[in-house]
Parts: C-alpha cells; structure tokens; sequence
C-alpha cells in the first residue's frame, strides 16, 4: 500500500510539471503554470515528506520551506513592477527548496527496490523541475534587474503587476531548459553578472542530475536482474514424467 502511495504521489508530480509547461506554452493560461508551481512544492514539502526517513527537525523546516516559498511566489506575482526586490525572497528561497527537494528525490529513487513506470515518471519530473525552477529564478532576477536577459521587454510592459506582465516570462522559460540540456541556441543572453552565474550553475546542475539519477537508475536495474536470475537458479526443478 506504501510503494502504490509513493508511485501515486510521483505521478503527480510529473502531471503537475506538465501543466506548468501547458501554462507557458499558451499565454492566455499562463496563471495554470503559477498554480502547477504551487502544487509542486505543496505535494513535495505536505505530502511526499511523509514518507520521508529524514529526522522530525529536518522535515519540519523542509515543510515550512515549501509553504514560504508559495506565499513569496504569489507576492511577487501581486506586487507591482517597481517594487523591483519583491523577488529576492522568492529566487532564494526556491533556489534552496529545488537543491533539496533534488536531493530528497534521488535518496527515494535509491530506496526503490526496482525500476518502475512511476520512478521513471518521478525521475523526468525531477529533471524538469530543476529548469522549471531555474526559470521562476530567472524571471524574478528580471524583474529584481532588468536588463539581466537579452532581448527580453519585462520591464518596459507598463502593468501594474508582475502577474499582468507574466506573459513575457515565458521566454525565460524558454531559455532555463536550454541552459539545463547546455544547448545554447544563442537567441537569449545573459548579461549581468548574477544572471550569468545563473546561467552556468543551471548548465552545471543538468548533467549532474542526468549522472546521479541514472546511476542509481541503472544500479536499480542491475540488482533486479541479479536478483531474478538467483530466484530462478534457486527453484526446486520439477521432475521430469
């Protein structure tokens, strides 16, 4: 009942990744994509830490860090363009709760006894999630320094809101899994420093993941196999009629 709970809740959290994409990719919903983040650090920090074998102390912070990060998201989706460091909270809080809710998805991967549908599911979500993350990051760095991404016009919009101007982040999202893959098509740059360093820890941070990730993946895999063939080798063999 446990393991069928754990593959629910890694599901989840591939469809809830989804649809912060489906936001981005239509501009007219690009309120589902802030929705779909807010149910991603819900359903890591309340409810997957449930099944956590992390220590109470460790949990509680990682609980409250989820809801912190929520609640500044949505400040900064309130408030209004000038107040230009309404992102600092939020791009240092989910930079911190991405790197340990990583670290918290391979220790449960490596919990797993064998490779299923749902730990690949949870594995690709992982993945987009760091450049999910990297682009709500990035989109506050934005409006904290415009100017920061090239040719971007966010500050120049005239919205009350960072919510009303949401819609040019979405090229920002763009470019964070481009930096993750370490692609590079050269159609956004960054130009400040802050955003460069950005830029390059994001391009660090995918092929670091891809590594641990596999790893433990192809480790799974492995053990599955030695332990079916020792299974087989250690049946009773019917007699022959």
């Amino acid at each position: 009942m446990a393991r069928r709970q754990k593959g629910s809740h890694l599901r989840l959290l591939l469809l809830f990744t989804l649809l912060v994409l489906v936001g981005f990719a239509f501009p007219r919903l690009i309120w589902a994509s802030y929705v779909g983040y807010s149910l991603i650090a819900l359903l890591l920090t309340q409810v997957m830490v449930r099944d956590s074998q992390a220590p109470d102390w460790s949990d509680r912070i990682y609980r409250g860090l989820g809801l912190f990060a929520v609640l500044t998201m949505w400040l900064w989706l309130l408030t209004p363009l000038e107040l230009i460091y309404s992102g600092v909270p939020l791009a240092l809080s989910w930079s911190v709760l991405v790197g340990w809710s990583v670290i918290r998805l391979v220790k449960r991967f490596a919990d797993e006894p064998k490779v299923t549908e749902s730990l690949l599911m949870g594995a690709t979500a992982g993945y987009l999630h760091i450049g999910l993350t990297a682009g709500l990051v990035m989109s506050a760095m934005e409006t904290i320094q415009p100017g920061s991404f090239e040719p971007l016009t966010v500050a120049q919009t005239g919205d009350n809101s960072v919510l009303a101007a949401a819609h040019a982040f979405s090229a920002i999202n763009y470019y964070a899994p481009v930096c993750l893959t370490t692609v590079g098509f050269g159609d956004i740059n960054p130009m400040l420093p802050l955003s460069r360093m950005v830029s390059v820890l994001t391009s660090i941070a995918g092929p670091l993941y891809l590594a641990a990730v596999m790893g433990v993946l192809i480790g799974r895999f492995a053990s599955s196999l030695d332990r079916d063939a020792r299974t087989a080798e250690e049946a009773p063999k019917r007699p022959y009629h």
